[in-house]
């Protein structure tokens, strides 16, 4: 149990901008700043969590499954696509990637639908990039979310 709450606290504090070698730090800049400027080109404001599909990243089709299930990798919302990248390229390279992925997953989903739960569509989509904000900044994420983070154990 204390190894998949280490795991659980490793990928939450590694998924945005956590410890990691400087050159995979640099690799997943590097494509996420790519899908971004992309992304953004076609996807000027964001209101729902499904707008502007586009094709999952490279890096990440080996484990499309455990990220997607039987999802299209070729049609995955920019916020997925975006936190699904963070997520995988920023983890601990000594844990196993499909793991990660699916924990990522799990991780993904039960953020938006506890935000969605709380209030319109376009307020989940602040919310969550708000949410996000904050833990790329280090701060410890409110216990709802802490509580998703445990259900994904």
């Amino acid at each position: 149990m204390k190894r998949v709450i280490a795991l659980i606290f490793l990928i939450l504090l590694t998924s945005c901008g956590g410890s990691s070698s400087d050159g995979e730090q640099q690799e997943a800049n590097t494509t996420e700043q790519e899908a971004t400027t992309t992304d953004l080109d076609v996807c000027d404001s964001l209101e729902s969590f499904d707008q502007c599909p586009d094709a999952l990243s490279k890096e990440l089709l080996d484990i499309q499954t455990e990220l997607l299930g039987e999802g299209d990798p070729e049609s995955v919302p920019y916020l997925q696509r975006k936190y699904l990248l963070n997520c995988v390229a920023t983890s601990d390279t000594n844990v196993d990637r499909s793991e990660v992925a699916s924990t990522c997953r799990c991780l993904y989903q039960g953020l938006v639908d506890h935000l969605r739960s709380q209030g319109t569509e376009t307020q989940a989509v602040r919310w969550f990039i708000e949410l996000e904000e904050t833990i790329s900044e280090r701060k410890v994420p409110p216990a709802w979310a802490m509580d998703v983070y445990i259900s994904c154990a």
